[in-house]
């Protein structure tokens, strides 16, 4: 008779392969990604709350900086009206061009 021994599927211990070392490095690998995306999460949300604290001054300079350029521009519509410059005229004595001073300056 024939023991049971010889005809179990098993490896004999001296036949099994050598354990691969690399698998706990998949381990390490997920684990920095996995770091790495919830720093990221964390600084997005912290720069976004950052920005939201700054955005009333943003939003103050921006409305100041709109109101001085609307002033500069009614100060230059009124420094270049019609009215204002022919005032300027009669005042300084100068005379408006006639019709053939103003055919030359065309051509």
């Amino acid at each position: 008779m024939q023991s049971s021994h010889q005809y179990t599927s098993r490896k004999s211990k001296t036949a099994e392969s050598p354990r691969k070392r690399s698998f706990p490095y998949i381990y390490i690998v997920l684990g920095l990604c996995f770091c790495i995306f919830a720093g990221s999460v964390w600084f997005s949300s912290y720069a976004k709350n950052v920005a939201l604290q700054r955005m009333p001054a943003y939003q103050r300079q921006k409305h100041y900086i709109q109101d001085e350029i609307h002033q500069l521009e009614l100060e230059e519509a009124a420094l270049t009206s019609v009215e204002r410059i022919r005032s300027l005229v009669d005042e300084l004595g100068l005379v408006e061009p006639s019709e053939a001073a103003r055919r030359i300056y065309e051509k």
